[in-house]
C-alpha cells in the first residue's frame, strides 16, 4: 500500500491526453455574475463526464464525484483536461487513442468545442501541479499548432505518440493522416451511448457548440481530406509517398 502511494509521487513515463474546451476563455472574458456561474457548473459537469468515461478496470461514481482503481488519472487546469497514467500501462498508447476518442466524442455530445493532443513522456503529479516532458508535448499537440492545423477540432498525436504505438492494424484504425500529421480517426469507434459519428454530425454538433467559421471550415476540410487505414493502404497514397509506409514493413521506416 506505502509503496503504491510512493510510485504515483514519482515521475513516470506515460501517454498523455490534453483535451481543451475551445470557446470557453472567450465566453468567460465576458461573462457577468450568473454567466460565470453557469459556465462553472458546465465545466464541472463535463469533467464528470470526463472522468466518467476514462477506461479505468473499476469505476465509482456519485453525482459528483468519480473514484476509479487508478489505471488513468486527471487533472483539470480551467478548460483544458488533461489525462496521464501514474504507473506503466501495457499497450499504454493504443488505450489511450481508444480513450482519446470515447472523451472527444463525449465533449462533441456535451454541446463542447474539443481540440486534443496525444502525447508521451515523463509526469509528475503533485496535488494541482503537474510537470514533465510528456505534458508539454501533449499541450503543445493541443495549443500551440502551427496555422495549418491550429482551427481543426480533433485530436492530433505527437511523433512520441506515434513512435510508441503499436505497429499493427488494429491500432492504425484508430488513425488517421492529414497534411504531414496523425490526428485520432473521430469516426472509428462507435459506442453505444454516443451514437455513430460522420462528418455531418461533427460538423452540426460543432455548429450547436458555437464554433466559429474558421474552425468549421478547418474541421470541414479536415474530415473530407484525411487518409484513415483503409485510403492509406491503397498503391500511391499520400501517407505511403510521405511516411514510405507499407503494409509489409515490420518496422517503420
Amino acid at each position: 500500500m506505502l509503496s503504491s502511494i510512493f510510485e504515483k509521487n514519482k515521475p513516470n513515463i506515460s501517454p498523455v491526453l490534453v483535451m481543451d474546451a475551445l470557446g470557453v476563455a472567450d465566453r468567460i472574458a465576458a461573462a457577468g455574475e450568473g454567466e460565470l456561474i453557469k459556465i462553472a457548473d458546465e465545466l464541472d459537469s463535463q469533467y464528470h463526464k470526463f472522468r466518467l468515461r476514462m477506461p479505468n478496470k473499476v469505476v465509482i461514481a456519485s453525482a459528483s464525484k468519480v473514484r476509479g482503481t487508478g489505471e488513468f488519472s486527471s487533472i483539470r487546469m480551467n478548460d483544458m483536461f488533461v489525462m496521464y497514467s501514474p504507473s506503466y500501462m501495457e499497450d499504454g498508447v493504443h488505450k489511450y487513442l481508444v480513450a482519446s476518442s470515447i472523451l472527444y466524442q463525449q465533449m462533441l455530445v456535451s454541446g463542447f468545442i474539443p481540440r486534443g493532443g496525444l502525447g508521451g513522456g515523463l509526469v509528475l503529479r503533485r496535488k494541482d501541479l503537474i510537470l514533465g516532458d510528456g505534458f508539454i508535448d501533449a499541450y503543445r499537440a493541443a495549443e500551440k499548432r502551427g496555422d495549418n492545423f491550429k482551427d481543426i477540432c480533433a485530436v492530433q498525436l505527437t511523433p512520441t505518440a506515434f513512435i510508441n504505438a503499436n505497429n499493427c492494424e488494429h491500432t492504425y484504425r484508430l488513425l488517421c493522416w492529414y497534411k504531414g500529421r496523425f490526428f485520432v480517426n473521430p469516426y472509428t469507434l462507435k459506442d453505444p451511448d454516443l451514437g455513430e459519428f460522420s462528418k455531418e454530425r461533427v460538423l452540426a454538433l460543432l455548429r450547436n457548440s458555437g464554433a466559429n467559421q474558421q474552425k468549421l471550415a478547418a474541421t470541414e476540410a479536415f474530415l473530407d481530406g484525411f487518409e484513415d487505414y483503409d485510403a492509406a493502404m491503397k498503391p500511391g497514397s499520400e501517407t505511403r509517398r510521405i511516411t514510405g509506409w507499407e503494409p509489409s514493413l515490420t518496422k517503420r521506416p
